[in-house]
């Protein structure tokens, strides 16, 4: 589609999506599904818990990624969650960091990091893309206190031993829609590193060369990749990829393994709750090497690493 149709057929593009977002209150929220355990030995692992949001132990550290754990969201809870979590923020460990890939409601909600925060030892560590982290401060403090860092791409710091890369990405910042705030809140993935392995996580981004960037800097061992909320795709492939892209993604990202994340949580595009799944398991099937590689893992699945 040209530039001229795309600026033409944005709004109708718009209005499907919100219909869909909509048509999510009418139908029934599934039961949350029964947790795998952690492993008891003090092993690092990666766990699903829906939407974007992984519980991972490093170097004995829990680190959680864009924590969602509402039944609702938006400026106007219009969103319905289709899928309980598998936990409650009261069932974790005490959280050590939380990464802020960006600002939107689905992937910076602020009950969860309300609750998370309650729930974990003060300050509370943050670090999120451009302008995100102190976004969540502003918020929760002084209820709840907040150490926030905000990091912009390439950009590295440590927080209690852990390595923590700003990497690019292809989306779109922001917190509003009706105060045009893009460039006030920025967007990005993480390379996060601890003393045994690498993990990357790009929160939602479409396909970029920022993929095919990692291997020169990071010898990745996990990725935590996006699948879900691709159906318009004129309108959302410069914002979110499919899980064709997805996979292509993770091979020129280099990592060794994959979780597919981003799925089965909310309706957030007009195509069905479980279609990316199925398209995702049918490419996996095409192509056993690759299935060998990619841990699809049911929502509260743990991958021990």
């Amino acid at each position: 589609m040209s530039t001229i149709g795309r600026i033409i057929a944005w709004p109708f593009e718009y209005l499907l999506i919100l219909g869909a977002l909509l048509g999510s209150n009418f139908s029934p929220t599934k039961p949350a599904p029964a947790p795998d355990p952690w492993p008891s030995d003090g092993q690092d692992f990666a766990q699903y818990l829906g939407q974007a949001t992984v519980l991972m132990r490093l170097d004995g550290k829990y680190i959680l990624t864009d924590p969602m754990f509402s039944s609702r969201f938006s400026f106007a809870k219009m969103v319905k969650r289709r899928t309980a979590p598998p936990l409650k923020v009261a069932e974790l460990p005490p959280i050590d960091l939380v990464l802020l890939s960006h600002a939107h409601g689905d992937h910076l909600d602020l009950p969860s990091l309300e609750a998370v925060a309650a729930h974990s030892p003060s300050p509370l560590t943050v670090v999120g893309a451009h302008g995100v982290a102190g976004y969540a401060k502003a918020k929760l403090e002084p209820e709840h206190k907040v150490r926030a860092i905000n990091l912009d791409w390439h950009q590295t710091v440590e927080v209690d031993g852990l390595g923590i890369t700003g990497w690019p990405g292809k989306h779109l910042g922001g917190r509003h829609w009706i105060t045009m705030d893009f460039k006030k809140y920025g967007f990005g993935g993480f390379v996060l590193a601890s003393s045994a392995r690498t993990v990357y996580y790009p929160g939602d981004s479409g396909m970029c060369p920022a993929f095919a960037e990692l291997p020169g800097a990071f010898d990745i061992d996990l990725a935590l990749m996006p699948i879900d909320a691709f159906n318009r795709r004129d309108f959302l492939r410069p914002r979110h990829m499919n899980p064709t892209d997805s996979l292509e993604a993770f091979k020129q990202s280099g990592a060794k393994r994959m979780i597919p994340v981003h799925w089965g949580t909310f309706t957030l595009c007009n195509e069905p709750l479980g279609l990316s799944q199925k398209l995702l398991g049918e490419s996996l099937a095409a192509d056993p090497e690759l299935a060998a590689k990619v841990h699809n893992l049911p929502l509260g699945g743990v991958l021990t690493l």
